[in-house]
């Protein structure tokens, strides 16, 4: 993560000028206006090429895009918002105008917008290059007001929800740089979802990122004792064949991508419990396991500790 902006530090009067020049270098030239002496801290994350987590905790600006912004040579971009907290009013091609706190919104950064933030808020974006995206412009403006009846619409949520903490608990390496990737997979699989007319390259989009779908499905649904293929393939609309091939594609198998994180749920449950009659029993329960005895020896197969001997140790470090 790297801080663009921190205004704790600057004079009163300097505060909104230094907000308006990070966000114009942040983003698409656009005409750029704060509230004088405001409280702004501006966050970026790298996701690889063409594409950027924003998080800005703001105490009030706008930002306008005009005609004459977009005659510049800037990078197309799209952006995807989701304002958290605070008041927000979006004025952009066929979005509704007014507050969406807890919602996405998609801006084709080629069109003009009007955004507006009204006193303190809470807002994170993700913004990527449409030659990243592989995405025409003509798409994604088809996107923007169906964007809410997408199956893929909540699962999206969730992920830029939580991306900015997952992303700050790894370490640098692949982890990193194919959750960066897996983001913009699922960002264009969402507007291709969504697009008025699906075409040959829409159905593609979303196969794409099956893979991700069914992890992300699976990471909901992790302690389900009836978490199958065949669950997985109804939910996604998919044939048993097709969710066994997105796993090998990818060098995995399915059961075992469910236990390993069945067995590191409950692991991390032994650690917090009081190691007592029927603490394995339970946590093995609570993660899918129908025998106890199984789990154990998938436990220790996994962890070269039997759950008892885990659950003693944590106990000893914490004491």
């Amino acid at each position: 993560m790297a801080v663009l902006l921190d205004t704790t530090a600057l004079p009163w009067h300097q505060r909104a000028d230094a907000v308006c020049a990070t966000l114009a270098t942040a983003l698409t030239p656009a005409s750029v206006a704060a509230t004088a002496g405001t409280r702004s801290r501006i966050s970026r994350w790298d996701l690889g090429p063409g594409a950027d987590l924003l998080h800005h905790v703001s105490g009030g600006h706008r930002l306008t895009r005009t005609g004459k912004h977009l005659r510049s040579d800037n990078p197309e971009r799209i952006s995807l918002g989701l304002p958290r907290t605070g008041s927000v009013r979006l004025k952009h091609r066929d979005l509704p105008y007014g507050d969406r706190i807890g919602e996405l919104q998609l801006v084709d950064l080629t069109s003009p917008y009007d955004f507006l933030v009204a006193g303190p808020s809470d807002l994170q974006a993700v913004v990527v290059d449409y030659a990243q995206l592989g995405l025409s412009v003509d798409a994604v403006r088809s996107a923007i007001p169906r964007l809410p009846g997408s199956p893929l619409y909540r699962m999206t949520l969730r992920h830029l929800r939580g991306l900015p903490e997952v992303i700050d608990a790894l370490p640098p390496g692949p982890a990193l740089s194919m959750l960066g990737s897996s983001t913009t997979d699922l960002i264009r699989a969402l507007i291709a979802s969504s697009v008025a007319r699906q075409g040959e390259w829409t159905v593609e989009a979303v196969n794409g990122t099956l893979f991700l779908r069914l992890t992300a499905f699976i990471r909901e649904h992790q302690r389900d004792p009836d978490l199958s293929a065949a669950r997985l393939a109804s939910a996604h609309a998919v044939s048993v064949r097709a969710v066994y091939a997105a796993f090998a594609q990818q060098g995995e198998q399915l059961a075992e991508w469910v236990m390993r994180g069945r067995l590191e749920g409950a692991r991390k449950d032994l650690a917090r419990m009081p190691a007592s009659a029927g603490s394995v029993a339970k946590a093995a329960h609570a993660w899918g396991f129908k025998d106890a005895r199984h789990f154990a020896r998938r436990f220790r197969a996994a962890y070269e500790l039997s759950p008892s001997e885990w659950q003693r140790l944590t106990a000893t470090r914490q004491g």
